[in-house]
């Protein structure tokens, strides 16, 4: 029996330009916020990997998550996700990537009822904006596809030039959860993914119901 291994190889001509780069439509900055809010002494780093109207590739979108597990980030937000297909299983060779090296990925579900990569994968934490007005609070969900629930819904952000703007969505959910998993590494360095699942489910502001 002959198996074919359909893994997509990243191609060359996805560039990488490594130094300081601005926020072009301001989802950047909101996330980035975000986390800086809860988690105020974590240190961060920006990888674009969408264009000026927020769209972008999928083999980008991988090169970029790539770039994030080889240089050892300890959480990875990813407030996009892909619905192509033809690229699941580079997704799912790149969760597994992570897993393995205690890269913890965040990913918010797409906005659309739709199976999106990498956040399908059950080594990303997957997360779905929901009703909450204290952003230290968060849910578990233990019902696919979205594991976890955050503020998200008619939150106010940061955006562009110092401006604020109310918005919704998924995007602005899993920020949170990548501040509390920070805050958790950073005093319980050396965490697995699963591990940290597990300390989550415990906190949440639903556990034991």
């Amino acid at each position: 029996m002959w198996c074919s291994n359909t893994t997509k190889t990243l191609p060359d001509s996805v560039r990488v330009i490594e130094g300081p780069h601005d926020d072009i439509y301001g989802h950047g900055t909101a996330c980035a916020a975000i986390i800086r809010s809860l988690a105020g002494d974590v240190e961060l780093y920006s990888v674009r990997v969408l264009g000026v109207r927020l769209t972008g590739k999928a083999h980008v979108f991988a090169r970029g998550l790539e770039w994030a597990i080889d240089h050892g980030m300890d959480v990875v937000n990813m407030s996009l996700s892909s619905t192509n297909a033809d690229w699941y299983a580079t997704f799912h060779d790149l969760a597994d990537r992570a897993a393995f090296a205690n890269v913890m990925l965040v990913g918010a579900i797409s906005n659309e009822p739709k199976a999106s990569y990498p956040c399908d994968f059950s080594s990303v934490f997957s997360v779905a904006a929901c009703e909450l007005t204290d952003p230290a609070t968060f849910l578990y969900n233990p019902s696919p596809p979205a594991e976890w629930g955050a503020p998200g819904i008619d939150i106010d952000v940061a955006w562009l030039n110092g401006a604020t703007i109310r918005s919704t969505g998924n995007s602005f959910a899993a920020p949170h959860m990548s501040a509390h998993i920070a805050r958790l590494l950073a005093n319980h360095p050396g965490l697995t993914p699963f591990q940290v699942k597990t300390v989550l489910a415990a906190l949440a502001q639903n556990a034991g119901q």
